[in-house]
């Protein structure tokens, strides 16, 4: 079953125009998933996937392993188990489409292309690459964005913000990574709940000074701040994705600017209402790894973890799915007077 694509445009405060278009529709995780909490609490389960799909010219000819990724979500959802919300990173090869195409989603919202870039800024590395990059009319992109937002529930706005280009450092600014906001309308509760995916600058993998590239860093954090505070009008949320926090000195300044709960840490902390999934490791949650998921509540909605995973870990032929295992979080869903 193939997916209709919705597009969108974000504006964060006053930095660049929104645009938005209307929504199209289309119609084996360790442990045991559930519809509901144990006390009859809707669930809302929730993957973010890195899944390492770098363009052609960078795999050096190995055969991707998207069609199994596709393959265990299609499994889960015969099963009933699938994750509601699937959000994808590194989509950048044409060929990861497969998994929003075969995995019976109804709604997909694809990030930002190559072409939807934000405006131009000033150097983000050296005066070097200024020259060959910032300068020129347009910031210059070789890949989109790579991100996928993947939904059962309608998405009733969504909106992105792709970064500028001295929001980015080293060959991180040759992708034109973005953040992807979506509102989702879910039966849990009257009020929407609202999803963020983001894919932020790398540190080693930049090959740009560790000064620049924490910058650049800090940068993009601001923009997710300015983002939530522009669009998210109250409601609960959850942001996901590879926030490239595994070093100290990001993760303080991102979870302390974004304000949210950071549901690995939640879910460690209070065991008798958090489970871990077969396998899962509880240093594979914590804030030394660059995969995170935060939430935070509404005055009438509450979100609470109820279990978590780092899966699919399985290989083939003797290699992993990808550089990175999921993340799935289930939350119990809240909804009160």
């Amino acid at each position: 079953m193939r997916a209709d694509y919705l597009k969108a445009g974000f504006v964060a405060a006053t930095v660049i125009a929104a645009f938005t278009q209307p929504l199209l529709a289309k119609s084996s995780v360790q442990g045991e998933a559930q519809d509901d909490a144990p006390d009859g609490a809707p669930v809302l389960r929730l993957l973010s996937y890195n899944i390492n799909g770098l363009p052609k010219t960078l795999t050096k000819g190995k055969p991707p392993l998207f069609n199994r990724i596709a393959e265990i979500l299609r499994e889960r959802r015969i099963a009933g188990t699938q994750p509601q919300v699937v959000l994808l990173q590194e989509a950048f090869d044409k060929r990861t489409s497969v998994i929003a195409d075969t995995t019976g989603y109804k709604y997909v919202y694809k990030g930002p292309g190559r072409r939807d870039t934000s405006r131009k800024g000033r150097a983000h590395w050296t005066q070097a690459t200024r020259k060959v990059y910032a300068q020129r009319p347009d910031p210059q992109k070789i890949a989109g964005s790579g991100l996928y937002i993947l939904s059962d529930f309608p998405i009733v706005d969504a909106r992105y913000k792709a970064f500028d280009s001295d929001e980015c450092a080293g060959l991180d600014c040759l992708s034109n990574k973005a953040i992807q906001f979506a509102r989702l309308q879910t039966p849990f509760a009257d009020q929407p709940i609202d999803i963020v995916n983001s894919h932020f600058n790398s540190r080693g993998s930049a090959k740009a000074p560790g000064k620049i590239v924490l910058k650049a860093h800090r940068k993009q954090t601001d923009v997710l701040v300015k983002m939530l505070g522009a669009f998210r009008n109250g409601y609960p949320v959850v942001i996901a994705g590879d926030f490239n926090t595994k070093q100290d000195k990001r993760y303080t300044y991102f979870s302390q600017s974004v304000n949210l709960t950071d549901a690995g840490e939640v879910c460690l902390s209070n065991r008798a209402m958090c489970a871990l999934a077969d396998g899962t490791k509880e240093d594979e949650l914590l804030f030394r790894t660059n995969d995170k998921q935060f939430y935070g509540d509404s005055d009438t909605v509450r979100l609470m973890p109820i279990w978590a995973a780092r899966n699919f870990t399985e290989t083939l032929d003797g290699r992993p799915l990808s550089d990175h295992l999921g993340y799935e979080v289930h939350y119990r869903v809240i909804a009160g007077d």
